[in-house]
């Protein structure tokens, strides 16, 4: 297979609204400029993360939400990130809400084409897949991991499962798009506990064990830069894709003028955002 393959390490500090935007945007142009997958490494930092059916209130902690009310009329319009600031956000996915901080996870997205790689579209099947290809990276690194529940990733500690990413699919354009968060440091546990409730829907390997309890992080010796060496080399042998990865300029004006409009018209949106409430 002769395909080509996109590469985004991303390094600027774009706005939660408009990273979730690009997200979408990267889909829905993937293929219609040739290529057959991606790969992008992203942060957003003092964010909540719905997933595209949960509940606000359910989700968030009251003071949260009081607080970026007073704010978001601020945040709404700009593609740079506001320092000192708590973002609500609703992703395309669905899955449980999350809470990202820059300095204590990493977000990665993986975008396959569902018509070059039929297996990936049963969901199931495609979560088997592409969770197998995140604990193999890992495991490079000695650090051995497994699927639990639907989507999540975790390790045994103390005698118990404790998850150290959580992960969810959309689908745009025979694009198939899974994305996730590894937890690098324990300190994004203050975060968690500060803006999230306990959440309504668990999977069953939880067992009702409060956020401190049940996630864990990756050792202090994880190495992030390897980690997206070996994603990468895995991901492209998956795809069987040998050509290095390409950078169309074209594509990638569309993608971001897409991304400025989905952000608007969407991401930023407070009627999206508060679809559920």
């Amino acid at each position: 297979m002769n395909s080509k393959f996109f590469y985004f390490d991303q390094l600027t500090r774009y706005s939660p609204y408009f990273n979730l935007a690009l997200e979408e945007a990267i889909a829905i142009n993937l293929l219609d400029y040739g290529y057959t997958g991606a790969l992008r490494f992203w942060t957003n930092h003092n964010t909540i993360v719905l997933g595209i059916s949960d509940s606000v209130s359910k989700n968030i902690s009251p003071e949260t939400l009081l607080s970026f009310n007073k704010e978001f009329p601020i945040l709404q319009t700009s593609r740079k990130f506001k320092e000192n600031s708590i973002y609500i956000t609703r992703r395309a996915s669905g899955g449980g809400t999350v809470f990202h901080d820059e300095a204590f996870n990493l977000n990665y997205s993986l975008f396959a084409s569902t018509k070059e790689k039929k297996e990936l579209y049963p969901v199931k099947d495609s979560y088997v897949i592409l969770l197998g290809l995140l604990t193999k990276a890992l495991a490079k690194q000695n650090i051995i991991a497994d699927s639990a529940g639907k989507s999540d990733i975790a390790v045994e500690s103390d005698g118990v499962l404790k998850k150290i990413s959580g992960n969810a699919q959309f689908r745009k354009r025979d694009c198939i798009v899974q994305h996730g968060t590894l937890i690098l440091d324990m300190k994004i546990i203050d975060g968690v506990l500060q803006n999230l409730s306990h959440p309504p829907e668990e999977p069953d390997y939880r067992k009702n064990r409060k956020h401190s309890d049940f996630l864990t992080s990756l050792p202090g010796d994880f190495s992030i830069s390897k980690f997206k060496l070996d994603l990468q080399k895995i991901f492209l042998e998956f795809l069987e894709i040998k050509d290095a990865p390409s950078h169309d300029r074209k594509f990638l004006r569309q993608v971001f003028r897409d991304a400025k409009r989905l952000m608007l018209e969407k991401y930023a949106n407070i009627e999206f955002i508060f679809s559920k409430p």
